[in-house]
């Protein structure tokens, strides 16, 4: 199915209705970085999933709709990004797929703040991926712990 991988194919993906059901949980690796994973529904049977990361040490945070390995749309809050043809994007951006850099180009959307909270960057975020959010957003811990000796 990647063989036939396109830019046309990815916008027909993100057009596609689409749904998270359950609770959204995050889980905290041993770099003290959290993520959560959800698998996405559509009404094809489409192997799509959100990854969201977050860094409480810099609070940086990503948010990405996968399509089997394949980065269809991501957001990048609080890290810059060079683009392959020599332009800077700011430290709010998105990566969408295209036939030329395919995962590699991003630009800054102006519907997104930097005082947005990470809740509504990520409610904004969905709507655009078209997805619908059947699920309560709970944010990761925003402390940083270190560990117990």
């Amino acid at each position: 199915m990647l063989d036939a991988f396109d830019e046309t194919e990815a916008e027909r993906i993100i057009t596609l209705p689409k749904r998270i059901l359950g609770q959204i949980q995050w889980r905290q690796k041993d770099d003290g970085n959290w993520y959560m994973e959800m698998p996405i529904e559509a009404e094809e049977q489409l192997p799509l999933q959100l990854y969201g990361r977050f860094n409480p040490r810099t609070r940086n945070f990503i948010f990405i709709l996968f399509y089997e390995r394949i980065n269809l749309w991501r957001l990048d809050v609080g890290q810059r990004h060079h683009n392959p043809d020599c332009d800077n994007v700011g430290t709010v951006h998105k990566h969408k797929w295209t036939d030329r850099f395919q995962d590699k180009w991003a630009y800054g959307p102006p519907e997104i703040g930097h005082t947005d909270s990470m809740h509504q960057v990520f409610i904004k975020f969905m709507l655009e991926c078209n997805v619908t959010v059947e699920a309560k957003f709970i944010a990761p811990p925003q402390g940083v712990q270190g560990r117990l000796i």
